[in-house]
């Protein structure tokens, strides 16, 4: 049992890479779109692709590693332990990012939609929310925003997980 829990967890870790590349790619598109507004679509596709591709990786696992038969309880586990590698992965990347490249690339982006809303003539209040948060988000350090970032790839894969394993497992 301890030497297939083992597997299960280089297996996941192997494959977590893997996704963990794909949500730095995602993350360079996003950081691009930025500027560059064309590239949305395709950060918008590779975001969606994220848990199609996390499946397809389970499922490979399944297949390749344990002969097509894979419990829930360890499908779901693969798939949780994939993206924490995953996500841990994309936060250092994202620190990167920030510490060393940004050169308050985003800060400027986001100010510059924060000026066409208000220019559009939004409330009293939104106007005073986004300020609110663009203030706040000049005051964030790299590891500030690393640590969002991380949290909120958990967050978000703690209910991918459970999905992404009902189409990974097969114990038959």
């Amino acid at each position: 049992m301890k030497e297939e829990s083992n597997g299960l967890i280089q297996a996941a870790m192997r494959y977590g890479t893997m996704l963990g590349a794909l949500w730095i790619a995602a993350f360079a598109v996003y950081i691009a779109a930025l500027t560059a507004p064309s590239l949305s679509p395709l950060f918008l596709i590779l975001l969606v692709a994220s848990p199609i591709v996390a499946g397809c990786l389970g499922i490979k696992y399944r297949k390749q590693e344990r002969g097509n038969k894979l419990g829930f309880i360890e499908a779901w586990s693969f798939m949780t332990i994939s993206y924490l590698c995953a996500s841990v992965l994309s936060a250092i990347a994202c620190y990167v990012y920030f510490r060393f490249m940004d050169n308050g690339v985003v800060l400027t982006s986001f100010k510059e939609q924060i000026d066409i809303f208000t220019a559009t003539g939004i409330d009293e209040e939104l106007k005073k929310l986004f300020n609110d948060t663009y203030n706040l988000l000049t005051q964030m350090s790299a590891s500030d925003y690393c640590i969002q970032y991380f949290t909120t790839n958990i967050f978000v894969t703690t209910f991918l997980a459970p999905i992404t394993s009902i189409f990974v497992y097969k114990n038959r």
